[in-house]
């Protein structure tokens, strides 16, 4: 197996295992609408009430 492919699959699954106890609290204290924003320093739950997505109208290539 490729070492660049071995060492992707090995951090994929150590970031698996890390999520598992937010993803876990998730489910049990929220509803399935809410996100979490994870970062460096916190963390932070959001619930997106309204969302309008893929608006290209205005981007300028």
């Amino acid at each position: 197996m490729d070492e660049n492919l071995k060492e992707a699959r090995e951090r994929q699954e150590k970031l698996r295992k890390a999520a598992e106890p937010l993803i876990k609290l998730l489910c049990e204290d929220y509803h399935p609408h809410v996100t979490a924003i994870v970062t460096p320093t916190g963390v932070e739950v959001l619930e997106g009430i309204c969302t309008v997505q893929e608006v290209h109208d205005f981007i300028v290539d």
